[in-house]
C-alpha cells in the first residue's frame, strides 16, 4: 500500500491487512507475546488511534473498516476539526465504510473565520486539522480522498506540543463512557492542551517488564500517568505486585529522569473501604497495593515522580456504573477535570 500524506497518532505501527488497508496498532507486535492472553487480544485494538490530516477541500472521504475486538461495544469513530467536535459515526464490520466529511460548500470553514483567532486556534489544535479518533476496536485504514485537492499531515504548530502517556486498566483504555472521546484521559488532555497516548489495556494492566521497556524506549512522550493495581487484585500477591511495580517505575524514571511520572492509587470502586459493606480478599489486596504504591513513591525519592490518590480523582460511588468498577460518563468527567488540575500543579 503506498504511503499516505497523513499522520497516525497513538499508533506504534501499521500492519498490512490481508484484504487490503493498514491495521492501526497501539502496541508493537514484538511485545505482544509478553502480555497475558487477554492482553494479547486487547492490545490489538486501535483505541485512541487518530488519523490526522489537513486539506483545502470542502469535503473529504475517509475509508475505514472495523474488526470487532470482543469488547461488545459500538464500532465508534469520532471526528473533530481541531478541537471542535464535528460528528460521530458507527461503522459496520465486514465492509469498507466511507465517511464523507463535509464543510458544506465552505460554509463551515467560512464560519470559523468569524471567530477571534484565540477562540478558534488555541495551543490545542488548529481548526483545519481533521482528526478521526478510533474507539475500542481494531481499525483498518484504506485511504483518504480529497477529490483532487491536496492532503498533508498537520504541522507541529497545528497540534499540541506535549504528549501524556497513559497506561492502565479498562478505565484508562476508555471503558464505559457512551462516547470514547469522553474518557477521563482525553478530558484531562483537552483541559491541559496536551495530546494523549492511550496505552490502557482492558483487564490486562499487569506491569509486564517488556511493556515497561517499550515505554522507556519511546521518546515522544513528555509525561506519564500510570494507573496500576486494579487488574492484579485477584491472583497477584502484594510481594509480586511490589516487585513488578518497582521495576516498571524504575525503568521509566531511569530512562527519562527529567520527565514527570505520575502514579495513582486505585480509583474508588465497590470494593473500596467505606464503600463496600463487607471486607473481602479483593478489598484487602486493593488496600495493600495502594500502600505499596505510596511506599514506592517515598522510597524512590525522585523529584519527577508524583503520587495521586485515586479517591481524590473519583470521589463518589454514584459516579460508577452498576458494575461498581467502571466510571459512568459523570465519573469520567469528574476524573478528567480532577486529573488535569492535579497534573497542572507539577507540569511547567
Amino acid at each position: 500500500m503506498p504511503p499516505h500524506p497523513i499522520e497516525f497518532h497513538n499508533t506504534a505501527e501499521t500492519v498490512p491487512h490481508p484484504s487490503g488497508g493498514l491495521v492501526l496498532r497501539r502496541f508493537p507486535a514484538a511485545i505482544q507475546s509478553s502480555l497475558s492472553p487477554l492482553g494479547r487480544i486487547v492490545s490489538e485494538e486501535s483505541a485512541g488511534c487518530e488519523i490526522r490530516f489537513v486539506s483545502e477541500s470542502d469535503s473529504v472521504r475517509v475509508d475505514l473498516s472495523a474488526i470487532p475486538s470482543g469488547q461488545n461495544g459500538p464500532l465508534q469513530v469520532t471526528v473533530f476539526k481541531g478541537g471542535f467536535l464535528h460528528s460521530v459515526h458507527a461503522l459496520e464490520s465486514g465492509k469498507i465504510n466511507h465517511l464523507v466529511l463535509s464543510d458544506i460548500g465552505g460554509e463551515v470553514a467560512n464560519r470559523f473565520l468569524t471567530l477571534a483567532p484565540e477562540a478558534r486556534d488555541t495551543s490545542y489544535f488548529h481548526h483545519r486539522v481533521w482528526r478521526i479518533l478510533i474507539g475500542r476496536f481494531t481499525a483498518v485504514f484504506h485511504g483518504v480522498q480529497a477529490y483532487g485537492d491536496s492532503v498533508r499531515p498537520p504541522l507541529p504548530s497545528e497540534k499540541p506540543a506535549r504528549r501524556l502517556l497513559c497506561y492502565g486498566s479498562s478505565i484508562t483504555n476508555g471503558a464505559t463512557p457512551n462516547l470514547h472521546h469522553l474518557s477521563y484521559i482525553y478530558i484531562a488532555g483537552r483541559r491541559l492542551g496536551w495530546d494523549v497516548l492511550n496505552k490502557g489495556i482492558s483487564g490486562s494492566c499487569r506491569l509486564e517488564p517488556a511493556l515497561a521497556d517499550s515505554f522507556a524506549a519511546e521518546t515522544s512522550w513528555d509525561a506519564a500517568f500510570l494507573e496500576l493495581g486494579v487488574n492484579m487484585r485477584r491472583g497477584t500477591s502484594p510481594h509480586e505486585f511490589r516487585k513488578l511495580a518497582a521495576h516498571f517505575i524504575r525503568t521509566l524514571i531511569s530512562a527519562h529522569p527529567e520527565k514527570p511520572v505520575f502514579l495513582t492509587t486505585i480509583f474508588l470502586n465497590g470494593n473500596s473501604t467505606g464503600i463496600a459493606a463487607v471486607t473481602d480478599e479483593v478489598q484487602q489486596a486493593q488496600e495493600a497495593f495502594d500502600q505499596i504504591l505510596r511506599e514506592l513513591h517515598v522510597s524512590f525519592q525522585h523529584p519527577c515522580l508524583h503520587l495521586l490518590e485515586g479517591r481524590s480523582l473519583l470521589t463518589r460511588a454514584d459516579q460508577l456504573t452498576p458494575d461498581l468498577i467502571h466510571p459512568s460518563d459523570y465519573g469520567h468527567q469528574e476524573m478528567g477535570i480532577n486529573l488535569a488540575n492535579a497534573l497542572r500543579q507539577h507540569l511547567s
